[in-house]
């Protein structure tokens, strides 16, 4: 394997854990009962040094694009986890919101968020193994991919189950039913996006597998 190639992996692996750990930060936040804007800025700086990096790893993929066959599919991985990180913010932001507005969540609806972040960790932290395991066992890295496979229809079932329970109860405030609704999305779609770039990990190790 070429040194451009290694170096690409490790990069993506990188940004991977950079998003590790901004859902874990967001999970500590729900966590917490510190719910400052503060704690939210932590997310929010997380989430622009990921830009950041995917911009710069973008720059170096088409800098090396000469011999790299399966590099749109390298864009496709980065590229969803930038939008994977800009979620999180959003979700994180959006949580905050409620806060300040003093608006109490449902104890239910708040654990099914928790427990969709805790999937999504442990997705990106298969992926992450997925990664590696490109320029070390090719086989390998196709089953860790195959688990996000599990864990994003895990977390389809927690989304509908969010949904059922947020349309059981009446609000009167229609902005915390559109927030939750709006954090739920946006978790939802993440784990998507995972499932996603497990395919595209996918096809690059099935170029390498003997």
């Amino acid at each position: 394997m070429s040194i451009a190639r290694m170096t690409l992996e490790e990069r993506t692996q990188e940004i991977t854990l950079q998003v590790i750990d901004e859902i874990r930060a967001l999970y500590e936040y729900l966590e917490s009962d510190d719910k400052s804007m503060k704690v939210y800025g932590k997310i929010n700086g997380l989430k622009n040094e990921i830009e950041n990096n995917k911009y710069l790893l973008g720059q170096y993929i088409i800098k090396i694009k000469e011999g790299l066959e399966d590099r749109d599919l390298y864009i496709d991985v980065i590229n969803n986890l930038e939008r994977i990180s800009q979620n999180i913010d959003a979700a994180a932001y959006r949580i905050s919101i409620l806060i300040a507005k003093n608006i109490k969540v449902n104890g239910i609806l708040y654990n099914l968020i928790k427990t969709i972040c805790e999937k999504i960790i442990a997705s990106l932290t298969h992926m992450m193994e997925a990664l590696r395991m490109l320029s070390v066992e090719a086989k390998k890295s196709i089953d860790f991919a195959r688990y996000i496979i599990k864990l994003e229809e895990e977390v389809d079932d927690l989304y509908r189950n969010f949904e059922l329970k947020l349309l059981e109860e009446k609000y009167q405030e229609l902005v915390y039913v559109m927030l939750m609704k709006d954090i739920a999305d946006r978790l939802e779609d993440s784990e998507d996006l995972i499932r996603n770039s497990a395919n595209d990990i996918t096809y690059i190790a099935f170029g390498r597998v003997t």
